[in-house]
């Protein structure tokens, strides 16, 4: 899974990256992200952080990260985001087109 994953960052097209960081918030595999997925992922990154971080993290940020993340992805507001619209509002949105260029050449 690593090697394979690492194969994607550095040498995918573009939509096989966003299709990887989809999977990578949809904990259960069902083909959406839920609130409750993303909080987990975030909580967990915020987590690694640590609290001594420059600023510092209020326990708050996680939630926040989260709300901001469906405001702008759930584009029909049904509460999940699908692989469609991460896809879509991804590839509209120039900082995420960016950083997915960031590993392009690494090796």
């Amino acid at each position: 899974d690593f090697v394979l994953g690492l194969s994607v960052l550095l040498r995918g097209s573009v939509t096989e990256k966003l299709r990887w960081a989809f999977n990578l918030y949809d904990i259960n595999k069902d083909g959406y992200i839920t609130k409750e997925e993303m909080l987990a992922i975030m909580t967990s990154i915020y987590d690694m952080m640590g609290r001594y971080t420059l600023p510092s993290v209020r326990d708050d940020s996680p939630f926040e990260h989260v709300e901001k993340f469906f405001q702008k992805m759930d584009r029909n507001r049904d509460g999940v985001v699908t692989i469609d619209e991460f896809i879509e509002t991804c590839q509209k949105d120039e900082n995420i087109m960016a950083s997915m260029q960031l590993f392009e050449n690494v090796i």
